[in-house]
């Protein structure tokens, strides 16, 4: 049922869309003009209600949404690092197991240094 009033709707649409008293309105550049004009009044009265609601929240204290993209930013990166370093951690740990590696980490035991005669 809610199909059927959606197609039925849409063919009015493109009907009315497609008139020529339609397109006359349209392509009318007072028409247009006005358009953009309550496009940008649109984006102004937004860009003024969130600069006060950010001074509000600023007032009292309170957690912006900018506050909270950026803990989660914060934190977003915090994991990725944390991933890196157990990354790091496991192929030290996996190196660290083999026998060759484990020689390699010994410390290299250097020969006694024997005395000469000459400083006797």
């Amino acid at each position: 049922m809610l199909n059927v009033l959606k197609d039925i709707a849409a063919k009015q649409v493109g009907r009315v869309l497609a008139s020529d008293a339609t397109l006359k309105v349209l392509t009318n550049p007072q028409f247009k003009s006005a358009m953009v004009k309550a496009i940008n009044l649109r984006a102004e009265a937004r860009d003024a209600v969130e600069k006060s609601v950010k001074e509000v929240a600023s007032a009292l204290e309170l957690v912006t949404r900018e506050d909270v993209a950026g803990l989660r930013r914060t934190i977003r990166d915090l994991q990725d690092n944390v991933a890196e370093l157990r990354a790091e951690l496991q192929e030290a740990h996996t190196h660290a197991e083999t026998p060759a590696a484990a020689e390699a980490a010994a410390p290299a035991r250097k020969p006694a240094a024997r005395k000469s005669k000459a400083a006797s």
